[in-house]
């Protein structure tokens, strides 16, 4: 068992790299439209709601300038350019501890080798935390800005501007 998760933490901390950085597939998109998944009981239960996760995202882009694009613009553009949030919370009763996940991936089509279109996963961040009850509804939206920053600055950065810092979620 010990063996495997060495494993595996080898394999996520040496990702295979792509043909180009990340943040270069951004160069030309001129917005997003954003997905934030529905929120397991035990995410309500610490007093996470998907809106409040949905505005740290929107609240974020909105700052820094980058477009938010409704479902029908997002449609109407080639590359249908969308921002998805997906958050794992599971409260562990006795220890009055949380364990979540967090993933933020840009989608958007592509173009193969071979001259097909497909969608995929341009850019990603990942995040496994642990944290006591009272403050993991706090940490969750802190580690959501983070990444949205982090987002913003690469998309500034492969279209040119400069990035405006937005506010981490607290």
């Amino acid at each position: 068992m010990r063996s495997a998760l060495v494993a595996l933490a080898l394999v996520c901390a040496f990702p295979v790299a792509g043909d180009v950085p990340e943040e270069e597939s951004f160069k030309g998109v001129t917005g997003v439209m954003v997905i934030v998944e529905r929120l397991h009981e035990d995410a309500t239960a610490i007093g996470l709601e998907r809106e409040t996760l949905d505005a740290v995202v929107r609240d974020g882009l909105q700052k820094a300038g980058v477009k938010i694009l409704s479902p029908d613009e997002r449609v109407a553009d080639e590359r249908q350019p969308y921002l998805y949030v997906n958050c794992n919370v599971m409260h562990v009763n006795d220890a009055g501890l949380v364990a979540f996940s967090m993933d933020i991936e840009m989608h958007q089509r592509v173009t193969l080798a071979n001259g097909d279109k497909t969608r995929a996963q341009t850019w990603g961040k990942s995040y496994l935390g642990v944290q006591g009850r009272e403050r993991a509804a706090a940490q969750i939206r802190h580690v959501l800005g983070g990444y949205v920053t982090q987002f913003v600055e690469a998309f500034a950065k492969a279209n040119g501007k400069p990035a405006t810092a937005p506010t981490s979620g607290e």
